[in-house]
């Protein structure tokens, strides 16, 4: 390996350096529709929508963590969640939130824990995903676009338990919106 490095070392030394275009000024291959992302999180989500936790009253600690900054022992990935578990959700509902967006995404958990359960998704009261946390089987963060409209508009997401998970846990991580 050491002698790869060395010759890859080599090899950059002797080159050109490129006068190819500037690459960072170039349109984006697949469009630009979340160029201006937001995080929604339990830090400022009463700022930016109405929020009604339900059972999502809990705060997950057991999340994907990642080197940052000078950080060697690892950052967690959105700290500032809303997690359902038996004790909190059982008797309290669903996470309801009044947003007015044009475009949504979720992040949630995902998991290799029993613990953790399916949760049905709802925008505008239709059922839009079934959000499992047992895709990959590992902690980490995973993603669902909810929605991606050209206006923007006041939109109603509702996130509960599906039927036969309600002793379950599920944690929403954050939402990443565009205005």
């Amino acid at each position: 390996m050491a002698d790869c490095l060395g010759w890859l070392f080599e090899v950059t030394d002797r080159s050109d350096l490129d006068q190819g275009k500037d690459m960072i000024n170039k349109s984006p291959l697949i469009g630009n529709a979340f160029v201006d992302v937001k995080l929604l999180d339990r830090l400022n989500g009463e700022s930016v929508a109405r929020i009604d936790v339900g059972g999502f009253g809990e705060t997950d600690t057991d999340l994907q963590m990642a080197e940052m900054d000078d950080d060697p022992y690892g950052t967690p990935h959105f700290p500032n969640n809303w997690m359902y578990s038996r004790e909190s959700g059982s008797q309290a509902g669903s996470f309801k939130m009044i947003l007015r967006s044009k475009r949504l995404i979720l992040v949630f958990k995902d998991t290799a824990s029993d613990e953790f359960g399916i949760a049905n998704i709802c925008v505008d009261g239709e059922m839009v995903h079934k959000a499992d946390p047992h895709q990959i089987n590992w902690t980490h963060c995973h993603v669902l676009l909810l929605f991606d409209e050209k206006e923007s508009s006041e939109h109603i997401i509702e996130i509960g338990m599906a039927e036969g998970h309600e002793d379950k846990s599920f944690t929403i991580l954050g939402f990443g919106y565009v205005d």
